[in-house]
């Protein structure tokens, strides 16, 4: 009984891993392909969430793959790190999306950078 439940343990590991590996895939297919597709010269991409986890790794990649990038975080520790990785074209802004002033304040940020009919 033992050997049956460690089996089952093993497989549901294994179906746990190739899960992330698909999502793996897709998300850099998704990014280089279709996102980046004809080259990211002035292409502005605005991600909320990038204090950590797939936001974090999103702005990263495409501020690497040459992509103006307007990342939003919540916390200043965030803020500091985000800057300190990346680029120039990266731009962080201090965001929370709960609070209507901040994404107010957020809002009008992203308006000055983009030139008229930018964001169409």
């Amino acid at each position: 009984m033992l050997e049956w439940v460690i089996s089952i343990d093993i497989t549901a590991g294994i179906a746990v891993l190739f899960v992330a590996y698909l999502v793996y895939v897709v998300c850099d297919w998704v990014l280089y392909k279709q996102v980046v597709a004809g080259g990211p010269a002035d292409r502005f991409v605005l991600i909320t969430g990038c204090d950590s986890g797939f936001g974090r790794c999103v702005a990263c990649r495409l501020d690497g793959a040459g992509c103006y990038v307007i990342a939003t975080c919540l916390t200043q520790e965030g803020t500091t790190a985000l800057q300190d990785t990346c680029s120039s074209r990266l731009t962080v802004i201090q965001m929370d999306v709960t609070d209507e002033d901040s994404v107010q304040q957020a809002f009008s940020v992203v308006s000055e950078l983009l030139h008229p009919h930018k964001g169409e």
